[in-house]
């Protein structure tokens, strides 16, 4: 409809242009006309401007020439004077009027040849003519000073000026003596090129201040001899004139040319001449580049050619002036051109409106168009440079367009996902799908997880988010953003597996420490028993069984704190054999009756530098791991301890150095591995076994021992042909263990416990009792106490005192240690030995601060108590 009603209107919108056709044919012919009115008063101007600067040209020949006739008259008066006085001189050119008669003239002179023998009678002359001053010249003497064959001395100068007079035209510093060496060898006139006066010199340059002096030589005699020879000869001076070009300039030039014609003065041709060669300029500056002379004019002044320019004041400006009857003209064709248009421009109004209603509404079209296209610009940018996959499908699954992202996603192009039903995309056998299939067609939008499935056939979890809507053809379709969690899944599922384990941890590590206790209790009283029963009895039997089992007690409970990472690292050279021998007994009660566990261990020592505990935990994780491969299948784990010697090449690919290492191996029977699998076996919460059924940490756990122990693992497997585990260690000498175990376990000195006081601090009643009696049995007088607070008011009481300090750690209320920080302040003297079943780097430090060395570990406590107190206790 829009491009129908364009169509019509087409004839009305020529009709509006018509007014200006009119007006633009008028103002062409206007133009036209005034064209060709301004060429000819232009050129008629032109010819009336040069004629103006030839007669200019031929006034100021004139001028300067009247100045130049003055120089006979002179030349006349010098000769007939000979030695005129300066009275003389001074009548003869107010006589004739020079300085009223020709304007410019800056000064007339005459100049004498005076020859170097005569010249002090020639100063003594100047100075004693007092025709004109009563005083004379008492200070005459030629300048510029010096000796000089001979002189030609300014002697008379009208009107006076003092820096002229006696100034040496010969002086052979200055350049115009060429000049003055001329008009003598010649006899002629001979004119200068612009100069400043010798009253100038001092005076900046200035157009106002452009001087030519014009000279004539005189001779003795009158006429001028024939030979230059003859006239240097019978020279006598030389008369001249100065003028001034501008006033010269001025005094022939209208007013009104001056406004019409910039006149420039040159003294020789146009062509590279020296900027000191302009004479006159009635507009100063350079003219412009543009204007070409209008006239050209040369003027003879004495043996030199002077070049008279003339060029309008503007090129445009001198082609206006004077286009009077143009103007008019143009103005009454401007005016008949805008009543023609006025005429025409009521045809066009009725279409004016029509056109002015279609512009607005192809505006408002234009608009929405831009809009429209600025929208979809905008989505498609979103869409094509999402991170997360958008599909546009039917609510029937159909993909109708994918981005880039979802391409990346799905494994697969557009094309390809155009062509896949629900079925290929989505996993059928996902219990969500049809609640979400539900919610979306109840609401009309939905989002959720669902499992989804690639091109490849391979699923991953995806949140999804969907809506449904009517396209442009009224359809039904749907947008999906589909984002992949499995990798947010998996590292919430491990931060979960790691806080369980933190958890498991901390309630290992409390159980642990209420186990020491109970522990402390029955060794402690086991070996009192043992100590009390005769030897050889059966009940000694007994108790050693009892405390057997006491001890592999205790060192379940030490693989609960290593477990548990509530041990400190404690790195030693000792043997391995009762290491792994003790963690494989360990383990019997726990494997499966089908499993056979098989122990060989070399004859020889093998040392190396560990810590025991973790040892045993490397042991208890790979025969678990081992056992755990059968599957519930009857089968073997067996376990070697060797030496062995790596050369280069094994110990390169090992990552070690050559040399002996000590090889821990467990193999077993079970499935086996495939390379993937192999790869991440050391990953912390990689596990193959169901969900529920392993946390991942037993194999990344043997890795960190093994590496913070300066060893490395290797594991070979294939799958169906079982696993075997290299644990290699480096070999320690035999010399390096007992250095070692000397320092870790100083025997205590011979010193008598035989009455000495000690205080007891445990709020374990059974602990307490135990403790104090085996004390008491080595001769010392004891003290229990129950609490801090209670050991406080026991050493208060008058006569009180102790020696020695032994306190447990964990207490309730006071704990040990606030107990020794206490009671050290209050006895500087008194020596501390705390218990602690958990003794970390923590409680180290807090021991060093206060200045303790001695701490016992709870577990080992009865065994090691007596021998610490003696080394404690200082000697009597």
């Amino acid at each position: 409809m829009p491009e129908k009603d364009s169509r019509a209107l087409v004839p009305a919108a020529r009709l509006r242009l018509l007014p200006l056709w009119v007006l633009i044919t008028g103002l062409l012919m206007t133009a036209a006309l005034g064209l060709w009115s301004f060429q000819r008063e232009a050129a008629q101007r032109q010819t009336l401007l040069m004629r103006e600067a030839r007669d200019l040209a031929q006034a100021l020949q004139g001028q300067v020439q009247a100045y130049i006739d003055t120089l006979p008259g002179l030349r006349v008066f010098g000769l007939l004077s000979q030695v005129p006085s300066d009275l003389d001189f001074a009548r003869y050119a107010e006589s004739i009027s020079l300085q009223q008669r020709f304007p410019g003239l800056a000064l007339t002179f005459l100049a004498e040849w005076v020859p170097a023998e005569r010249r002090e009678a020639f100063e003594a002359t100047v100075r004693a003519d007092r025709s004109l001053q009563a005083e004379g010249h008492p200070d005459f003497s030629i300048v510029p000073p010096g000796e000089r064959p001979g002189y030609l001395v300014i002697r008379h100068a009208y009107p006076a000026d003092r820096p002229t007079f006696g100034y040496d035209l010969f002086d052979p510093g200055q350049a115009y003596r060429v000049e003055v060496q001329a008009a003598i060898d010649t006899g002629e006139l001979v004119a200068t090129p612009p100069l400043r006066l010798a009253r100038d010199r001092e005076q900046p340059q200035a157009p106002e201040r452009t001087s030519v002096v014009v000279r004539t030589a005189l001779y003795s005699g009158g006429a001028t001899p024939p030979t230059p020879a003859e006239r240097r000869a019978r020279v006598l001076g030389v008369a001249g004139v100065a003028f001034r070009t501008q006033p010269l300039v001025d005094s022939v030039l209208r007013a009104d040319l001056k406004k019409q014609l910039r006149l420039r003065l040159l003294e020789g041709g146009l062509a590279g001449a020296d900027p000191m060669a302009l004479l006159y300029d009635s507009l100063p500056g350079p003219p412009p580049a543009d204007s070409a002379a209008l006239w050209t004019g040369r003027i003879r002044v004495a043996d030199r050619e002077w070049v008279l320019l003339a060029h309008p004041h503007s090129a445009r400006a001198g082609q206006w002036a004077g286009q009077d009857s143009t103007w008019i003209l143009l103005a009454f064709g401007a005016v008949l051109s805008l009543a023609l248009a006025a005429l025409t421009r009521g045809l066009a109004q009725a279409n004016l409106s029509a056109e002015a209603r279609l512009r607005a509404t192809t505006d408002d079209l234009q608009k929405e168009s831009d809009q429209l296209r600025e929208s979809e610009a905008r989505f498609r940018m979103l869409y094509e440079n999402s991170f997360d996959a958008v599909l546009h499908t039917r609510p029937s699954g159909q993909v109708l367009a994918a981005n880039a992202a979802a391409c990346r996603l799905f494994g697969g192009t557009e094309a390809e996902l155009q062509v896949l039903s629900r079925e290929r995309l989505v996993d059928i056998g996902d219990e969500r799908l049809p609640l979400l299939l539900a919610e979306r067609e109840r609401k009309g939008r939905v989002a959720g997880l669902l499992r989804m499935r690639r091109v490849d056939g391979s699923c991953f979890e995806a949140e999804l988010s969907s809506n449904v809507y009517i396209d442009q053809d009224g359809l039904p379709c749907s947008s999906m953003i589909v984002r992949d969690v499995t990798e947010r899944q998996r590292l919430a599922q491990r931060l979960q597996e790691k806080q369980r384990m933190e958890s498991i941890g901390t309630l290992a590590g409390g159980v642990a420490h209420d186990f020491n206790n109970m522990l402390a209790g029955i060794l402690g009283n086991l070996a009192l028993a043992e100590g009390e029963s005769p030897a050889g009895a059966p009940v000694q039997q007994r108790l050693q069984l009892a405390r057997r089992a006491a001890e592999r007690a205790r060192a379940l409970v030490r693989q609960i704190l290593t477990f548990s990472r509530r041990t400190p690292v404690a790195p030693r050279v000792q043997a391995l054999q009762p290491l792994v021998q003790e963690a494989v007994s360990l383990l019997q009660v726990t494997v499966p009756a089908a499993v056979i566990l098989r122990l060989d261990l070399s004859a020889q020592p093998l040392l190396a530098r560990v810590d025991g505990a973790q040892i045993q935990q490397l042991v208890l994780n790979l025969c678990t791991n081992a056992w755990q491969a059968l599957a519930g299948q009857p089968g073997e784990v067996r376990v070697s301890l060797q030496p062995v010697l790596l050369p280069a090449a094994q110990a390169q690919a090992l990552g070690l150095a050559p040399g002996d290492y000590v090889c821990l191996r467990v193999e077993d029977d079970g499935q086996g591995m495939d390379a993937a699998t192999r790869e991440r076996i050391f990953e912390p919460f990689f596990t193959t076994k169901p969900l529920g059924e392993g946390t991942g940490l037993g194999l990344a756990v043997v890795h960190g021992i093994v590496t913070e122990s300066g060893g490395a693992v290797r594991v070979d497997s294939e799958p169906g042909c079982g696993a075997s585990f290299c644990v290699f260690l480096p070999r320690q000498a035999e010399a390096a263990l007992g250095g070692e175990d000397e320092a870790a376990l100083p025997p205590g000195p011979a010193v008598s416990l035989q009455g000495r006081r000690v205080m007891y601090v445990d709020d374990d009643a059974v602990v307490s009792l135990t403790a104090c009696a085996v004390l008491e049995r080595a001769g010392l007088e004891v003290r229990c106490c129950s609490s801090g607070d209670e050991a406080l008011a026991a050493l208060r009481a008058p006569g009180a005192a102790c020696e020695l300090l032994v306190t447990d750690f964990h207490m309730p209320g006071m704990s040990g240690l606030e107990l020794a920080r206490e009671l050290r302040l209050q006895h500087p003297d008194l020596r501390v030995v705390l218990i602690s079943g958990f003794i970390d780097e923590a409680l180290q430090t807090q021991l060093r601060t206060l200045g303790l060395r001695e701490v016992l570990p709870k577990d080992e406590m009865l065994e090691r108590l007596v021998d610490t107190v003696r080394r404690v206790l200082p000697p009597v």
